[in-house]
C-alpha cells in the first residue's frame, strides 16, 4: 500500500483574488484585459488574419487568403506588424500568448478568454480525458484483479469519450460474460479517477507562459545593466535576483504534474482508488493555486517593452513577482 501525501496547509495562502493586485503596464482607465481582441491598426483587423502558436511555442501570423504563414518571437512581433511599443494595440499583442494556452487560434475580433478576465478555469477537454484513461489502462493492466483488467481491456476496444467506462462494462457482461455486482463497483471508482487526473492535466496543460515571463524578465534586466543610468539601480539588482529566482512556480507545477502521474503507476496504488482520487484532487487544486497567484502577473509581463515601459510600471511588476515567491506554501511538493 503506498503512503499518503501531504501538502502544506493551504489555508496558510492568502486569497489570489484580492492579493497583491498587478496592474498591466501602461494600463489607465481602461480595464485590462479588455472584453475582446479590437485591434485599432487597420492592417490587424482585415478577415482572414489568424494568431497560432507552434510547437516551437512561437507565434505565427497567418493570412488565410493569402495562403501566407509568418513565423514571429512574440518579443519581436510589433516590429513585424509595424505596432508602436506601449500603445494599446502593443498590449493586445502581448495578450496574444495567453490567450492561446486556452484556444487553437485568436483572430482580431475574438473575445479574450474568460480566464484572462478572471473567471473560473474550464473544464477539461476531452483528450485530457482520453491521456488520464490511458495511464490508468497502463496501471490496471498490470496491477489490478480480474474486473480491472478485464475493464481496462475493454476499454482499449471502445471509442474514447466520456461514456467509455459504460461502454466497457457493457461488453465485459455481453462478451465475456462477468457480472455487473463486480463490475460496476470498479467502473465507477475507475471513472472517478479518470476524472480527477484529467483535471490535473487540465491544470498542468493551462499553466501560465511562465518561460515567457522569465525570458522578458531576462530581456528588461538585461536592457537596464546596458543603461549607465540604471546599471547600479537597486531595480536591476531586484531583476537580477528574479532571474535566478523566477523559475520557481514553473518547476513547481512541472514536479506536481510528474509526481501525480507517478503516483498513479505506484506499485500497489490501484488497490485503493478512493484515497488516488483524493490525491489527484490535492495535486489539482496546488495547480490551480500557482495558476491562479500567476496567471495576471506573467501575462502583465509581456507587456513590458524593456527600452520604453515607464521604469515605475517594470519596479512595480518585480515587486510584485517578489510577494508572490515569498508564498512559500505556495511551491510545496510532497516527498
Amino acid at each position: 500500500m503506498s503512503s499518503s501525501i501531504t501538502f502544506a496547509d493551504s489555508s496558510a495562502l492568502p486569497d489570489p483574488a484580492l492579493f497583491d493586485p498587478v496592474r498591466f503596464p501602461g494600463q489607465d482607465r481602461e480595464p485590462w484585459p479588455p472584453p475582446s481582441f479590437d485591434f485599432a491598426a487597420p492592417w490587424l483587423s482585415r478577415d482572414g488574419l489568424v494568431f497560432e502558436r507552434e510547437a516551437s511555442g512561437d507565434i505565427s501570423v497567418v493570412r488565410r487568403f493569402e495562403h501566407m504563414r509568418l513565423l514571429v518571437r512574440i518579443e519581436t512581433a510589433h516590429r513585424t506588424l509595424d505596432i508602436e511599443p506601449g500603445s494599446r494595440d502593443f498590449r493586445l499583442l502581448r495578450l496574444v500568448p495567453a490567450a492561446l494556452r486556452f484556444c487553437e487560434q485568436v483572430s482580431p475580433g475574438d473575445p479574450v478568454p474568460p480566464i484572462l478576465l478572471g473567471d473560473d478555469a474550464p473544464p477539461p477537454e476531452e483528450h485530457h480525458l482520453y491521456a488520464a484513461t490511458t495511464v490508468l489502462i497502463e496501471a490496471l493492466g498490470e496491477r489490478a484483479g480480474e474486473e480491472g483488467r478485464a475493464l481496462a481491456e475493454a476499454i482499449r476496444r471502445v471509442p474514447p469519450g466520456q461514456d467509455m467506462f459504460e461502454r466497457a462494462v457493457v461488453h465485459c457482461m455481453s462478451d465475456i460474460g462477468m457480472r455487473i455486482e463486480g463490475l460496476a463497483p470498479v467502473a465507477r471508482r475507475l471513472q472517478r479517477l479518470a476524472n480527477a487526473h484529467a483535471r490535473v492535466l487540465s491544470a498542468y496543460a493551462t499553466q501560465p507562459d511562465y518561460e515567457a515571463m522569465e525570458n522578458m524578465i531576462f530581456l528588461t534586466r538585461r536592457t537596464l545593466t546596458r543603461d549607465r543610468r540604471w546599471a547600479g539601480d537597486l531595480l536591476t539588482h531586484a531583476l537580477a535576483w528574479l532571474e535566478q529566482s523566477i523559475s520557481r512556480p514553473r518547476h513547481t507545477a512541472e514536479a506536481l504534474s510528474k509526481q501525480a502521474d507517478a503516483r498513479l503507476r505506484k506499485l500497489g496504488a490501484m488497490a485503493d482508488m478512493s484515497k488516488l482520487v483524493v490525491e489527484q484532487e490535492k495535486y489539482h487544486a496546488r495547480l490551480l493555486d500557482i495558476a491562479t497567484f500567476w496567471r495576471r502577473l506573467s501575462a502583465a509581463w509581456l507587456a513590458v517593452h524593456p527600452e520604453t515601459t515607464d521604469r515605475r510600471d517594470v519596479e512595480a511588476l518585480a515587486r510584485n513577482a517578489i510577494r508572490r515567491l515569498s508564498l512559500k506554501p505556495l511551491y510545496d511538493v510532497p516527498s
